[in-house]
């Protein structure tokens, strides 16, 4: 990694700082208008972190995604889901295994002879897999239309996450008695162009690319992560 000398880096800054000034004087548009700040300050200062929210217990985990309203569209999105937070997790050295969800998925629906009214519960699917811990994730938005603006539309999905102990037979995150719920997570992809949501192949991408944009705001509750992706908050782009 290249590194400035301390007054060279101490130079840049000021002369940065002192181009935005020069910006801000020049133009009574600025605030009005376009973000231009944002990309400013993320050169001169970084985005800033965020701390996790939570320190997974490293043992064997099955990332449980469970869809009793059928809030998605297909069975397939929550094993997309439950992996890509699984392959994650590991891949930051945070858990070293998991269950695949897929087979979390088959023994929640098979454990009791397939009867939707008689599902087994969370602590009996981890001990089927042989988990110690479970995180659980429950969807409750998952709407392609989502959120929108004059540019476009921006598909937008929501989930509750708890993270279970089997060997204390606890809750640990979060707190019962701060969110009962659970922890609410939301992602949105940035825009969409709806003409791709008239065909099935169309829908099903989209689909997937939200189900993925939401795992990735799922793990970042328990790494320490940029504040904000430079870009995602400077507006859609036109289709």
């Amino acid at each position: 990694m290249n590194r400035e000398r301390p007054e060279l880096s101490t130079r840049l800054r000021a002369a940065c700082l002192a181009c935005t000034a020069l910006a801000l004087a020049a133009s009574p548009f600025v605030l009005g208008g376009c973000n231009i700040l944002t990309p400013v300050a993320y050169a001169i200062d970084g985005p800033g972190q965020i701390e996790a929210e939570y320190t997974l217990t490293n043992k064997k985990t099955v990332v449980f995604v469970d869809d009793p309203r059928n809030i998605l569209s297909r069975t397939a999105l929550r094993v997309t889901i439950g992996d890509a937070v699984s392959f994650d997790l590991m891949g930051r050295e945070i858990l070293t295994s998991t269950v695949a969800s897929r087979d979390a998925i088959a023994i929640s629906r098979g454990g009791k002879g397939g009867d939707a009214d008689k599902l087994m519960s969370i602590e009996a699917v981890a001990r089927a897999l042989d988990a110690s811990q479970v995180l659980y994730i429950q969807p409750t938005i998952f709407d392609l239309a989502g959120r929108s603006d004059t540019q476009g539309l921006r598909p937008t999905a929501s989930v509750r996450v708890k993270v279970i102990d089997i060997d204390t037979k606890s809750r640990v995150f979060p707190a019962s008695a701060i969110l009962p719920e659970g922890r609410e997570v939301t992602a949105t992809l940035r825009e969409s162009d709806p003409s791709i949501l008239r065909s099935r192949a169309g829908r099903a991408q989209v689909e997937d690319e939200l189900a993925k944009k939401l795992a990735v705001q799922i793990c970042r509750l328990f790494y320490k992560h940029d504040r904000i992706d430079l870009g995602e908050n400077l507006g859609t782009r036109k289709q």
